[in-house]
């Protein structure tokens, strides 16, 4: 039996139009009920579907998802309306006061790389240090007319997701440098390859990875600025070395290489590679009258978000709800 990660990435734009069309793997559900007393109940539901484009070890799927049994999971296999097999988990989860809402905080966590790759590093991060984890924040407050005000916070957040993409997206840069110019001394490679690491991460505070920024642009001047830089070192060890030479190293695309980047996601972290296949779908049953939130659907008195555990790269995703109950 193989589990698998399909192809789909939903926020990162053209970067990695590779990934788009085959649609995700994982429908991650979570119901989320909010009572008058500050108790409720949390119950989630994974379904994993199959797709011989990439397979993925059950062991492995258990550990990234962190969805074994000893994070209180049930599971069972079966077979959806076309007949293929699916796989589905389970948990429920009664929190029973308001205190309790914190303890649910790092319950929803998708590990980048195995245990057994958590010491490898990628630039200056351990991969065991790479992951995406949730937390929660539930308050109430009496109001001057005796109604009850309560507010309901979770956010989805990596944590160092971002440095490892970086590192990704400068592997082409890295190989071609190399290639390229082999007489440069590893010091004269490391400062050309930083300085191209601070561009590109100064192009992401930018919104490289936003669905409405400018990609092209901000990759294009993360290249001309390193370019700059970097013709000075080289010039030193290839002094006829031409701008336009220097061009084909030093290319936005370079700087993004997207084939590239899917096989590092795929070998490195396999983790995120499986969040950018799964999709993610919260309700939320607030006590009382809804009386703001940034929920983009309603499904009746429910609160309904949909987003890709990968949306939450570039920044957090906030699930964001405030109500009142009069007594």
């Amino acid at each position: 039996m193989s589990w698998i990660a399909g192809n789909r990435w939903l926020a990162l734009g053209s970067l990695l139009t590779p990934l788009l069309g085959l649609g995700g793997c994982v429908e991650y559900t979570i119901e989320t009920t909010l009572n008058p007393d500050g108790s409720g109940v949390r119950q989630e539901r994974m379904e994993v579907g199959k797709n011989e484009d990439l397979e993925m070890a059950p062991s492995v799927f258990l550990e990234l998802m962190q969805a074994g049994p000893e994070h209180g999971w049930s599971h069972e296999a079966g077979v959806d309306e076309s007949g293929d097999s699916v796989h589905v988990f389970r948990r429920a989860t009664a929190v029973k006061d308001l205190a309790g809402w914190s303890g649910q905080s790092g319950r929803v966590r998708i590990e980048a790389a195995p245990s057994s790759r958590a010491r490898a590093t990628v630039g200056q991060v351990s991969l065991g240090e790479v992951r995406l984890r949730n937390t929660i924040r539930v308050t109430t407050a009496r109001v001057s007319d005796g109604s009850t005000a309560y507010v309901y916070r979770e956010t989805f957040s990596w944590e160092n997701g971002v440095d490892v993409v970086v590192e990704g997206l400068l592997r082409s840069f890295q190989r071609s440098l190399e290639a390229v110019y082999p007489a440069l001394t590893p010091q004269e490679r490391g400062e050309i390859v930083g300085f191209a690491r601070a561009r590109l991460w100064v192009a992401v505070e930018e919104g490289l990875f936003s669905d409405d920024s400018d990609e092209e642009s901000l990759r294009a001047r993360a290249a001309e600025e390193t370019l700059r830089h970097g013709a000075r070192i080289i010039r030193i060890r290839y002094p006829r070395a031409t701008e336009s030479s220097m061009r084909e190293v030093f290319s936005p695309e370079s700087f993004g290489d997207s084939e590239d980047l899917t096989t590092f996601l795929e070998e490195t972290v396999p983790g995120m590679n499986l969040a950018a296949n799964t999709e993610l779908r919260f309700r939320l049953r607030m006590p009382g009258r809804v009386t703001g939130t940034n929920a983009r659907e309603r499904d009746g008195e429910t609160l309904v978000w949909e987003f890709s555990p990968l949306d939450a790269l570039a920044a957090p995703v906030e699930i964001h709800a405030e109500s009142v109950v009069v007594r």
